[in-house]
C-alpha cells in the first residue's frame, strides 16, 4: 500500500482543500471557510469547516463525523429501524453520539430517559456553538441524562438495563477499536431488557471491506438474531453499514404494516428527511457481493485482535 499524504487542510494553487484519508483513498474537498480548529481536554483535533456543496461539517481526528448535507441519512437510520422494532421503548443508552444528532432522532419517540455516555464534553460544547442545528435543542431536553466518561467502562460496571443501546461511535482505530469486539458487545448485551436490541455503525461498506465483514462476525457470534443496513452518505464517500443484533427480533423481520402503525403512532410523519416505513425493508436488501462479503469465514474483531479501519488494505 503507498502511504498517504498526511491528512487535514491543504493550500493548493491558492485553493483551500480538507484532504481526508477514506480506507485506502484519500479525498480533497474545497473549502470556503476554516470555522473553529481546537485540540480538546480529552487530546482530541475537532474541526469545524465549511464546505461550497456539503455546507458545515465536524472532523475529528481529520476524519468527518458529519456534514450538514447529509447528517440526517446517517442518524435517522442508525435510530429509527431500531426504535420502531421495539413496542414500547423507555429507557435507550448512546454511547458517543456527541454531536447530538441520535439524541435528537432519539427523542422524536415517547421514550421516558435517554442516557448518553460521551468521552469529551468538548465535543458537544462545539457543536453546540458552531452546528447548533444538529442537535437542535436536544441537548436540553428533560429526559436526557448526560454522563461524560469511557463508554466501555460505562457498560461494563453499570446494573441498569435498556430497550435499546446506540453505539454512535468513531471509527475503529486506536482506543475506538475496543468498542467494536466481540467481547464488547457480550457486555453490551448483558446490559438489554428482554426484547432489546442494539444498533452500531460498522464503517463502509466499499472501502472498508475488510472491516465491516469482522465487526458483524462479532455480532453474530453474540447475539441469536442479527442485520444490516445500508445507505449512502456522500460526504461519508461510500455506502455505510449499520449492524443490529438481539436475542428476539431485528429490524428487518418486521412488518411494513407494523412499521406504518408505529410510525404513525408516534407522530412521526413529517418529521423525518429520509427514513420511512416504505424504504426501511430496502435497507435491508443486500446485493449478492454483500452477501458472500458476510459469508467469509473471517475472524471475529476481538479485543486482542480488534477491526480497525487503519489496517483495511483492502483495495
Amino acid at each position: 500500500m503507498p502511504k498517504l499524504p498526511k491528512p487535514g487542510l491543504r493550500n493548493i494553487d491558492g485553493q483551500l482543500l480538507y484532504l481526508e484519508h477514506a480506507g485506502p483513498l484519500a479525498t480533497l474537498t474545497p473549502v470556503s471557510k476554516v470555522i473553529s480548529s481546537e485540540t480538546t481536554e480529552a487530546g482530541q483535533l475537532v474541526e469545524v469547516v465549511e464546505f461550497p456543496f456539503y455546507g458545515k461539517a465536524l472532523f475529528i481526528e481529520h476524519i468527518i463525523m458529519l456534514s450538514l448535507y447529509d447528517e440526517f441519512i446517517y442518524h435517522e437510520t442508525l435510530v429509527h429501524p431500531a426504535l420502531l422494532t421495539i413496542g414500547k421503548p423507555e429507557h435507550v443508552l448512546i454511547v458517543g453520539g456527541g454531536d447530538g444528532g441520535a439524541l435528537r432522532e432519539v427523542l422524536k419517540h415517547p421514550v421516558s430517559q435517554v442516557t448518553m455516555v460521551e468521552l469529551d464534553r468538548s465535543v458537544i460544547e462545539l457543536v453546540k456553538r458552531h452546528l447548533p442545528e444538529v442537535p437542535s435543542g436536544a441537548f436540553e431536553d428533560g429526559r436526557l441524562r448526560l454522563i461524560i466518561g469511557d463508554g466501555r467502562s460505562f457498560i461494563e460496571r453499570t446494573d441498569e438495563k435498556f430497550d435499546l443501546i446506540i453505539l454512535d461511535l468513531t471509527d475503529p482505530y486506536g482506543q475506538a477499536a475496543r468498542l467494536y469486539t466481540k467481547e464488547f458487545y457480550e457486555m453490551v448485551k448483558r446490559a438489554l431488557n428482554d426484547g432489546g436490541l442494539m444498533v452500531t455503525h460498522s464503517t463502509g461498506l466499499h472501502i472498508n471491506r475488510r472491516t465491516f465483514p469482522r465487526i458483524y462476525k462479532a455480532i453474530t457470534e453474540v447475539f441469536r438474531k442479527h442485520a444490516m443496513a445500508r445507505a449512502y452518505i456522500p460526504s461519508f464517500t461510500d455506502e455505510w453499514t449499520f449492524s443490529f443484533g438481539s436475542e428476539s427480533i431485528v429490524p428487518s423481520e418486521l412488518s411494513i404494516e407494523l412499521l406504518e402503525k408505529r410510525f404513525r403512532e408516534r407522530n412521526l410523519e413529517g418529521k423525518t428527511k429520509f427514513y420511512s416505513p416504505q424504504i426501511h425493508p430496502s435497507l435491508f436488501k443486500q446485493p449478492v457481493f454483500v452477501l458472500k462479503l458476510l459469508e467469509e469465514d473471517v475472524p471475529p474483531s476481538t479485543d486482542s485482535n480488534p477491526a480497525e479501519v487503519g489496517n483495511d488494505h483492502s483495495l
